[in-house]
C-alpha cells in the first residue's frame, strides 16, 4: 500500500504540474455554479393540474405496457377545484367526448351515442393492441416498426367498433385515468367516476393524488443565473433535470472529462520508463508489472476523484434547488471512471510501446472515435435486421460489424446504460417514450462488462510484458 500511495503521489504531481487540471476543476467549479444558480419553481396546483390533463391526449396503448403512443382525439380534459390534500391534492375531472350529431324532431342537434364517443374510443385504444407503428426519429422521417436508435414508436391502433366503445365499463375509465396521471404526471391517483348530474359525452370523476408539486410531471418555472434569465415557465420537472443531467453532463461533459484525461495522463507512463525515471523506482522493493498496474490503477484513482467531485457536486446542486433528490446521476461516476479505464489501458500500452505521450494520445482519441464507430455500426446494423430491410446490403458487412461487436469494449452500451438509468430516474414514463428511450434495450450487463474487462487486461498484459523486456 505504501508504494502504491507512493506512485499515486507521483501521478498527481505530475498532473497538478500543467495547467489542464486547473482548467478542468475550474470548469467543473463553473458548471456547479451555472447548476446552482437555477431555480425551479413549481406552477400552481390549479394550473399544473390542467397542464398535466391536458396530455391525456397521448395514449400508450396496452394498459400503458406498450413502448409506442398514440396521438388521437380522446376529449377534453379539464381541472377544477383543486384543493390540498395531505401530502397531494384533490379535483374534479372532467372530459367532455366528441360524438356524431343527429337531429331531432324539433330540429335541434344532439350527440347520437350509438357509436360511442372519443373518450370511449380512448379508453378502449388504451386497452387494446398498439396495432401498427411507425418510427421516427428526430428528423420526423418514419419507418416501419422496429429500428434502434433513440426514435419515437408512434402507433396506428385500429378505430374501436361501437361495439368495443359500448363495452367500456366505469371501472376501466377509472384505471385509463389512474395510468394517465401515472404516466404523464408521475404521481399516483385514485379515481372515482361521478354520474349524478353528468350525462355522456360528459364525464366527471373524483381525483386524489399523491406527491404533491416535486413530482417529475409537474410542470415548474425554471430561470437561471439566479433569476436573470428565464428558460421555461411550464417545463415538466422531470424533463428538465434530464436535459441537465443526460443531454449536457452526460453527453457533452463526459466527452470532454474522457478528452482531457486523456491528454492529461498520457504523459504518465512515457515520463516513467524515461531513463533514470524507472531506475529510481524499480531500485526499490517493487516489480515492474506491480509497478505498470499501480501507475494504471493511479490513473484511474484520478480521474474518479475527479468526477466524483464534479458529477456529485452537481448533483447536490440540482437536488438543493429542486427539491428532487434522485441517485441515478450518480451512477455516471462509476460508468465514466470504467469508460476511462478501457481509454486508458491504451494509453498505457501504446506508451510503453513508444515511450511518446503524443502518439499515446493520438492512439487512444483515435480508439475512441473507432469505439463510437462500432457502436453506431451495431445500432444500424441490428435496425435493419429487425425492420427486415438488410435488402442489398451485403452479409460480409453484418458479419464484419458482428465480429468488431463481439471483441471490441461495448464503449457504446455503457452510454447507453448511463442515458437509460438517468432517464429512468427523471422522465415519467411517457416522456421516455417520447424522447425515443422507451425502444433502447438495456445491454447485458455481462457482456458489456465482460468483453471491456477482457479487452483491458489483454492491453495491461501486453504492456506489461514489454516492460518486462525493455532495458532502461
Amino acid at each position: 500500500m505504501t508504494q502504491f500511495l507512493a506512485i499515486l503521489r507521483d501521478s498527481f504531481r505530475e498532473a497538478v504540474d500543467g495547467f489542464v487540471i486547473y482548467a478542468m476543476l475550474g470548469l467543473s467549479a463553473l458548471t456547479i455554479l451555472i447548476v446552482g444558480s437555477m431555480s425551479f419553481t413549481p406552477v400552481a396546483p390549479q394550473e399544473a393540474m390542467g397542464k398535466i390533463a391536458s396530455r391525456f391526449s397521448i395514449i400508450v396503448p396496452e394498459r400503458g405496457r406498450s413502448r409506442s403512443v398514440s396521438f388521437g382525439t380522446s376529449g377534453e380534459f379539464k381541472a377544477s377545484d383543486v384543493t390540498t390534500a395531505g401530502s397531494g391534492y384533490k379535483l374534479r375531472l372532467t372530459v367532455t367526448g366528441h360524438a356524431e350529431k343527429k337531429s331531432t324532431d324539433d330540429g335541434k342537434t344532439v350527440p347520437d351515442l350509438t357509436n360511442g364517443d372519443s373518450f370511449r374510443s380512448a379508453v378502449a385504444q388504451w386497452i387494446g393492441k398498439s396495432g401498427q407503428s411507425m418510427s421516427i426519429d428526430p428528423s420526423g422521417k418514419a419507418s416501419k416498426k422496429g429500428g434502434g436508435g433513440k426514435n419515437v414508436e408512434v402507433s396506428m391502433p385500429t378505430q374501436p367498433t361501437a361495439e368495443e366503445q359500448r363495452a367500456v365499463t366505469t371501472a376501466q375509465m377509472e384505471e385509463f385515468l389512474v395510468n394517465q396521471f401515472a404516466m404523464q404526471g408521475g404521481m399516483t391517483a385514485t379515481v372515482k367516476r361521478i354520474t349524478d348530474g353528468v350525462a355522456e359525452p360528459t364525464y366527471a370523476f373524483d381525483v386524489t393524488t399523491a406527491g404533491g408539486s416535486g413530482v417529475r410531471g409537474w410542470p415548474h418555472k425554471v430561470e437561471i443565473f439566479f433569476g436573470a434569465v428565464n428558460i421555461s415557465d411550464e417545463a415538466p420537472l422531470g424533463m428538465v433535470l434530464w436535459g441537465i443531467e443526460d443531454q449536457i453532463i452526460n453527453g457533452m461533459g463526459a466527452g470532454v472529462a474522457l478528452l482531457i484525461s486523456i491528454i492529461m495522463t498520457a504523459f504518465f507512463v512515457p515520463n516513467m520508463i524515461r531513463k533514470g525515471s524507472v531506475d529510481l523506482l524499480i531500485s526499490k522493493p517493487i516489480g515492474r508489472t506491480p509497478l505498470l498496474v499501480y501507475k494504471y490503477i493511479g490513473g484511474l484513482t484520478f480521474i474518479f476523484l475527479v468526477s466524483t467531485v464534479t458529477v456529485g457536486g452537481i448533483w447536490l446542486a440540482i437536488a438543493l434547488r429542486s427539491g428532487f433528490w434522485d441517485p441515478t446521476f450518480l451512477v455516471l461516476i462509476p460508468v465514466l471512471t470504467f469508460t476511462f479505464a478501457i481509454l486508458y489501458s491504451i494509453s498505457v500500452m501504446v506508451g510503453v510501446l513508444t515511450r511518446s505521450p503524443i502518439v499515446a494520445m493520438l492512439a487512444t482519441m483515435g480508439s475512441m472515435f473507432f469505439f463510437w464507430i462500432a457502436g453506431f455500426a451495431k445500432r444500424w446494423a441490428d435496425s435493419k435486421r429487425n425492420d427486415n430491410e438488410v435488402g442489398s446490403t451485403p452479409e460480409w458487412l453484418f458479419m464484419v460489424i458482428d465480429t468488431i461487436n463481439t471483441i471490441m469494449p461495448r464503449y457504446k452500451d455503457l452510454d447507453t446504460i448511463t442515458s437509460k438509468l438517468i432517464a429512468d430516474g427523471t422522465l415519467t414514463p411517457a416522456e421516455t417514450r417520447m424522447v425515443g428511450l422507451a425502444s433502447l434495450e438495456y445491454p447485458s450487463g455481462i457482456e458489456t462488462f465482460g468483453v471491456s474487462l477482457a479487452f483491458i487486461a489483454v492491453m495491461l498484459a501486453i504492456a506489461c510484458w514489454k516492460f518486462k523486456r525493455r532495458d532502461s
